[in-house]
């Protein structure tokens, strides 16, 4: 059998991909490792990000027009995947980002959706919460924002694609690479995996994140201008006399001096039973890897005590007469591009990626996977009315062919 479209990563992005891509009369795989056990994790080289309950989701990413074009989609796509699945995928709690001088930050676009509020305004109408130390200003979305859930997303995008005949294997892909057959006279691609499949497709994209430079994935030599970063969410057990008293807590984003920039998210049921609120660093307190090893390594590792004990100070000093039962802190990854923005673009004729969250993977998911599952299928409008510049890859050392 040749695939008509192979797609390389079983994530948020390759699987929102797989369900986009997944048309009638297209043949389309996609190939990615599920989430490990506990007891696996030791013997895997491969990991992902989504491990986890609870991402901030909302309408308008903020800070930027074109991530906000790209969230607003994205939004509105999770909610058409809840109402085809019938999973439920978003939970609303609103959205403050707060700091200083925050309306000079926010992207015009966001501006439309947001109301601009004082700290004194914030302790208002959230009593438990004091952003004054860290700016005098916020901007509340009330609606079309929250949190969901990164696993049922997967899941939902999963059972969608597969609805529409997608196949999907449980594997780890270790080369890709073009093929000595052909179709109608064109070359295929050979994707070649851990447990001995051997699949040709005549188009592969990869939406394989942090390990796209650590497979052989890629044109022989070819380096993208990627990096990934180590980073970590640190998360505090909430009690019943607590509970009650935080839970109308909203997701909350800081723009202030960057030692203390953060994300947080309110009381969230985990698998344990608990309630948990979460905080996580934006761009400091990380760590850059560079190999395979290192990657697996920090998947394996935890965060340095003292900068789970500033997380959880951080985080106190802000959601006021809050106790904590317990502090635990789970590892990450993030992959960056330099311009901030996602690489969805083609590095041949027959191969094409979509990595690049910049910490704004789940916010993005739906709306990346649509894009990059119609330019892999030759699509013309793709990308909507964002430049495709913007979204070009970047490489050190670009492919022969280009």
């Amino acid at each position: 059998m040749v695939y008509d479209i192979c797609i390389v990563g079983a994530g948020l992005w390759g699987s929102s991909a797989a369900r986009h891509a997944s048309l009638p009369g297209r043949k389309v795989c996609l190939i990615g490792p599920s989430e490990p056990l506990e007891k696996d994790r030791p013997s895997r080289d491969i990991f992902a990000s989504y491990y986890d309950v609870a991402r901030t989701v909302r309408k308008c990413q903020g800070s930027n027009h074109f991530r906000s074009l790209m969230t607003m989609r994205a939004f509105k796509g999770l909610q058409e995947l809840e109402g085809t699945t019938g999973i439920q995928l978003n939970a609303t709690a609103g959205h403050i980002f707060y700091g200083k001088d925050i309306e000079s930050k926010m992207a015009p676009i966001a501006k439309e959706e947001g109301v601009l509020l004082t700290a004194e305004d914030v302790h208002k109408r959230y009593p438990f919460l004091d952003t004054s130390r860290y700016g005098d200003t916020a901007m509340l979305f009330p609606i079309n924002g929250g949190h969901a859930n990164p696993r049922m997303i997967v899941h939902a995008e999963q059972k969608a694609a597969t609805l529409q005949g997608c196949d999907i294997f449980d594997d780890v892909v270790e080369s890709v690479g073009e093929s000595g057959s052909h179709t109608h006279g064109e070359p295929v691609m050979r994707v070649l995996t851990k447990n001995g499949r051997h699949l040709l497709a005549k188009k592969v994209l990869l939406c394989t994140g942090a390990f796209t430079q650590l497979k052989d994935l890629l044109p022989p030599s070819t380096e993208l201008d990627f990096g990934i970063d180590g980073t970590f969410t640190v998360r505090l057990e909430v009690g019943e006399d607590d509970l009650e008293k935080i839970s109308s807590m909203p997701t909350m984003t800081s723009f202030t001096d960057p030692e203390w920039n953060c994300y947080m998210l309110p009381p969230i049921k985990y698998p344990d039973g608990k309630y948990y609120v979460k905080i996580g660093p934006l761009n400091q307190d990380q760590r850059r890897l560079t190999s395979l090893k290192e990657v697996k390594d920090w998947f394996l590792s935890k965060p340095d005590p003292k900068l789970v004990e500033k997380y959880r100070d951080l985080l106190l000093s802000i959601v006021k007469g809050f106790n904590p039962v317990s502090v635990k802190a789970d590892m990450c990854v993030c992959s960056r591009t330099p311009t901030g923005l996602p690489y969805c673009d083609m590095v041949s004729p027959r191969l094409g990626l979509a990595v690049g969250g910049n910490g704004c993977g789940a916010l993005l998911s739906d709306e990346v996977g649509r894009m990059a599952a119609e330019m892999i299928a030759g699509g013309e409008n793709w990308n909507r009315d964002i430049p495709r510049e913007m979204l070009k890859a970047q490489f050190i050392t670009p492919p022969s062919n280009l």
